[in-house]
């Protein structure tokens, strides 16, 4: 997505959403926390609920404060274990990382993606960047900055399956489902098939991409361009 395009989806986001986003924090660094809290409360489509640091102050301001979207950054939580927390704690927020150097990689970023983070911002974005990601993980559900996606490093497509295995078109779309860190009972029921379907597909996958695991898969799908970015 071009920043023209991303600018004129967020129009119409904010067009059609009648209140402020609230907005939240979870990071110990006092200039990131001031930095991001100045960000937000300039902008009239956002308002500012806070900033904590670590899981139990986290859990605390969600059940307390009700964000929409709640800020993690990617040194704060390396093995995605807060997102996934968060995800499943609170059903409609979202979880939008701040993608340091450290995780700036195909796999790292689809683990966070897996672990439920929905929207994949740099952490050294500017103000409108960061207003992007926000409002669009929330009204779409899914969006990642067109800096990140430039992380993924195109391969031929001759290089997408070894040994002349193409993937089927069922396991394509079990595979876009997993991208957006869906559960195999939510891919079931969003495809109409069966839960063990959707795992026997998932293995096929895995097998024809020759792939540790899903996060695994997910990134060379990105890095072969099996997946839209």
């Amino acid at each position: 997505m071009t920043q023209s395009l991303a600018a004129a989806r967020l129009n119409t986001c904010r067009q059609n959403r009648g209140r402020p986003l609230r907005v939240a924090l979870v990071d110990s660094v006092p200039l990131l926390r001031s930095g991001v809290q100045a960000v937000v409360a300039a902008d009239p489509s956002l308002t500012w609920i806070g900033a904590v640091s670590g899981a139990l102050a986290a859990v605390e301001m969600c059940d307390r404060g009700a964000p929409d979207a709640v800020l993690v950054t990617s040194g704060s939580d390396p093995g995605w274990k807060l997102c996934e927390l968060l995800t499943r704690l609170f059903n409609g927020m979202i979880v939008v990382v701040l993608i340091g150097p450290e995780s700036r990689g195909a796999e790292a970023m689809a683990r966070a993606r897996l672990h439920g983070a929905r929207s994949l911002v740099p952490i050294e974005a500017d103000s409108d960047r960061l207003v992007t990601a926000i409002r669009l993980g929330v009204d779409l559900g899914d969006f990642v900055d067109p800096q990140l996606r430039g992380c993924f490093a195109p391969v031929r497509l001759s290089a997408v399956v070894r040994g002349g295995r193409p993937l089927s078109r069922r396991e394509l779309e079990v595979l876009h489902q997993v991208a957006k860190g869906r559960t195999a009972a939510e891919i079931a029921d969003r495809l109409g098939i069966g839960t063990e379907t959707v795992r026997t597909h998932v293995n096929h996958v895995l097998r024809k991409l020759e792939a540790r695991d899903r996060a695994h898969a997910v990134a060379k799908a990105f890095e072969m361009s099996l997946l839209s970015r």
